[in-house]
This record gives C-alpha cells, sequence and structure tokens, in this order.
C-alpha cells in the first residue's frame, strides 16, 4: 500500500472538512476545492490556513491545509487522490466533471451516502474513458459533523459500523481509506454501500409518520425520541426489512439490521427487545430537527427520497423484492412536497444497468465497469 503525498477534497461542508483534517493529521498534503457559490467557507481556509476541530478524540484544535481552491476540476487534476464529500443530489455534478479530468493511475473515494462509486463509472461509461482508476465509498461518513462557522466544525467519530467498498470491488484504495479511517471497515461491494444506508432506514419514515408535527410547530421536534413511537419504529423495521431482502436476493453476507448498526456506531449501548426500546436508549432519542412551513425541504426529504430510497425501490424492481414499504413512502413523500421523486430520484437506468439483472449487477460491481 503506497499512502498518498497530496489530495483533493471536494466539498466543502462538515464531512468533507472533517475527512480533510483528518487526512492532513495522516500527513497528507490536502488542498480543499469546491464551487464558486460555495468560496465563502473556502475563503475563510484560505485566510487562515487550517481547519478549526471542536472534538474530543485527539486533543489538537487545528489541522495544517496546502492549499485551497474554486476551481474542483483543477484541484482533481492536481492530486493523485481525490476525495468527494457532497450530499447525494451533487454526486453526479461531480461525478460528470471528473469523468472529463481523470487520468490513469487516480484515485477517488466517495465519503458519505453511497452511490457515488456508480456514478462516476457511469459518467466515465457516458465519456467512453475507461481508465486505470481506483474507486472506493463509504456508506455514511465516519463522523456526526456540523459546520459551526466557516473553517471551524465540530465532529464526533462513530464507534464503526461505516464501511468502504472498491470498485472494482476489493481494489488497494480501500486499504488506503482503513489506515486513514481505522474504524471503517471493507464491504463485500458497492451494493452492500448502497444498501447500508442508514439515512434510507431512519430519516424519511419518521418524518412522514409525523407530518403535522413536523410542518406545524415551530419548536425543534425530537424525530427520533417523541416522533418514534412504537407504530412509527415498526414502519422504520419494515424499510429495514425491504433492505434486508435486497441484500439477501444480492447475495451479500453481511445481514445486520439496523438495530445493530445502532450499536456498532456507538449510537445505543445494547440492543433492546424492540427497535423502538433500542432508539428510546440511543443517542438519537435527543436529536431534534427543525420544524416549521419550510421543514420539508431538509434533506431527510430532498435528499433522501431521490437518492437513497428511489435507487433502492429501482434496485428491488431489478431483483424482483417488493419494496412496498419503500414505495409508500417514496409516494407520500411526494404527495406532500409536490415533487415527483419517481422522475427526479436515481435509478438504475440512470447508471445504464437497467435489465442488468443479478449477474449484471454483481460483474459490474466486481468488474468496475459494465
Amino acid at each position: 500500500m503506497n499512502m498518498p503525498k497530496t489530495a483533493a477534497v471536494l466539498g466543502s461542508g462538515a464531512g468533507a472538512l472533517s475527512c480533510a483534517m483528518e487526512m492532513s493529521l495522516a500527513g497528507i498534503e490536502v488542498t480543499v476545492a469546491d464551487f464558486p457559490q460555495f468560496a465563502s467557507g473556502i475563503e475563510a481556509l484560505a485566510d487562515s490556513g487550517v481547519i478549526k476541530l471542536k472534538c474530543p478524540w485527539h486533543g489538537v484544535d487545528e489541522a495544517p491545509i496546502a492549499g485551497t481552491s474554486t476551481s474542483p476540476a483543477q484541484a482533481a487534476r492536481d492530486n493523485e487522490l481525490i476525495l468527494v464529500s457532497v450530499p447525494a443530489f451533487g454526486h453526479e455534478t461531480f461525478a460528470e466533471l471528473l469523468a472529463e479530468v481523470l487520468v490513469d493511475g487516480q484515485s477517488v473515494i466517495w465519503m458519505g451516502e453511497g452511490g457515488g462509486a456508480l456514478a462516476l463509472a457511469a459518467a466515465l461509461r457516458r465519456a467512453d474513458r475507461k481508465l486505470d482508476l481506483q474507486i472506493a465509498e463509504s456508506n455514511s461518513l465516519p463522523y456526526g459533523a456540523r459546520v459551526r462557522a466557516p473553517g471551524l466544525i465540530t465532529a464526533s467519530r462513530k464507534a464503526g459500523g461505516t464501511r468502504v467498498a472498491g470498485l472494482p470491488a476489493g481494489n488497494g484504495l480501500v486499504e488506503v481509506v482503513t489506515t486513514i479511517w481505522p474504524w471503517l471497515s471493507p464491504a463485500e461491494n458497492v451494493w452492500e454501500t448502497m444498501l447500508l444506508n442508514f439515512n434510507a432506514i431512519d430519516h424519511v419514515a419518521p418524518i412522514i409518520c409525523n407530518l403535522g408535527a413536523v410542518e406545524g410547530r415551530t419548536a425543534p421536534y425530537l424525530l427520533w425520541g417523541e416522533g418514534s413511537t412504537p407504530a412509527v419504529s415498526r414502519v422504520i423495521e419494515y424499510v429495514d426489512a425491504e433492505l434486508l431482502a435486497i441484500r439477501a436476493a444480492l447475495g451479500l453476507k453481511d445481514r445486520a439490521g439496523y438495530a445493530d448498526y445502532l450499536v456498532e456506531q456507538g449510537f445505543a449501548a445494547e440492543r433492546g427487545e424492540t427497535l423502538h426500546d433500542t432508539l428510546q436508549s440511543s443517542a438519537f432519542a435527543s436529536s431534534t430537527i427543525a420544524t416549521g412551513p419550510t421543514a420539508l425541504n431538509s434533506r431527510y426529504i430532498t435528499e433522501d427520497v431521490p437518492y437513497a430510497l428511489v435507487p433502492l425501490s429501482s434496485l428491488g424492481d431489478e431483483l424482483g423484492v417488493r419494496t412496498p414499504t419503500i414505495d409508500s413512502l417514496i409516494q407520500l413523500a411526494g404527495i406532500a412536497t409536490e415533487t415527483d421523486f419517481w422522475k427526479v430520484g436515481r435509478t438504475l437506468a440512470d447508471l445504464g444497468l437497467a435489465g442488468a439483472g443479478k449477474e449484471g449487477l454483481l460483474a459490474a460491481a466486481r468488474d468496475g465497469w459494465w
């Protein structure tokens, strides 16, 4: 394994800055880049030359960065390793950009919600550019993180439960990632990182089941405390069960459920008798979301319905796995927000994989090309 000397981090949100700080602490010269419309965060980093972090785990409060840029394309050209950490609705934009500028020998990590690796491979296919790349993605951010001010973040590491998969499966970039972030562990392939989507499981269902409270109140709402009653928790369990059925249809070995991951990530001390018990004993029970007339503009809906639930429904269709709970949530979210999420969401057809069948999907993940 050769640890890269330089890297570009594309994105300037809390996840991107947390990852940039971790890579800097690992001895990598990091350039942080984002588009000009997000220049305020980039300018703060350029002025200070450091990322400032408030967290309890390693006793330092800042890490140096090698540079900043408002040209993600140029930053990608200039570095051997590129890490992309942006909301899933930004995957396509960055995939198209990278498909134009990448060259043989570079590596790309997508850190955050799964799907970025396949989006990049699909963009490369559309551009007819089959390159010698190493691509990897995680199923979730390794942190709970927030931007508190330009260039200043708070973050806490998850205890575990974050997986990383290579595309092609098992490539050497996975070892680089698990060296920099040793609490991450390898996944079988990118279908596993797509299907271990905790946002798909626990974001949409409690909001849709509590629309009146979420839209009608003005004070922060305890979504997984007050909002996740035994009945709502059963809806969350049904979403999880449908994703487990898709994982089984693909032959993935890891069949741990959502409650197991709450424990593995350190959010709950142990599993309760029911998911409701586990949620109420977890750190989530005291987490709040914003409410009010614009609350449904939350990424819990605008990101997680079209870029988590819709692709997973599409995957279920391809494999003959019924997903009535997921489909119902997509439908209800669409009615509530007057948005056709079936139309705007990512599907296997968008990736060029519609009709591939189980063997075709597994071959695409294994080979990194189709």
